[in-house]
């Protein structure tokens, strides 16, 4: 029988739910567009419809970015999977060959880079978690301009 001082479950809602979400992706975009800007990189913000049959649809923020004839497309996937409150694909356009999976979990992104031309399927465990930073960042979009050279 539960205790009458025990203080109640917080279950967060939907609309409480979408909000955390599209802030964290919000925070996401606009370090990403910073870092990519920092490194010559054009960007431009542009909103995904989404829908999803927790949140509802809603529009969320991704980024398109371009360095000479290089394309990436940074696009919001999921507000949650198992294990994580947040996946986010990076890829280079306009094959939408993967590059990187980003996963939001205890308070911060982690990177899985993907070599371009590799199957994606399993290789994003293989390939092994990073910290999200600026010098990760970086690398990632060397070996896009990299891929794309060939």
């Amino acid at each position: 029988m539960a205790s009458e001082n025990a203080p109640p479950s917080v279950v967060a809602g939907p609309e409480e739910l979408k909000r955390e979400w599209l802030d964290r992706l919000s925070t996401l975009v606009e370090s990403v567009e910073e870092w990519a800007r920092e490194l010559g990189w054009s960007t431009r913000r542009i909103e995904k419809q989404m829908k999803d049959l927790e949140l509802g649809s809603y529009r969320a923020p991704a980024l398109l970015l371009q360095e000479e004839f290089t394309r990436g497309l940074l696009e919001p996937i999921y507000h949650s999977a198992p294990g994580v409150e947040g996946v986010v694909d990076l890829y280079l356009m306009p094959a939408y060959d993967d590059i990187a999976k980003l996963f939001y979990s205890d308070g911060k992104w982690s990177l899985y880079r993907m070599p371009p031309g590799v199957p994606a399927a399993g290789s994003f465990e293989e390939a092994g978690p990073g910290t999200l930073s600026r010098e990760t960042f970086r690398e990632v979009l060397e070996g896009m301009k990299e891929y794309d050279a060939r």
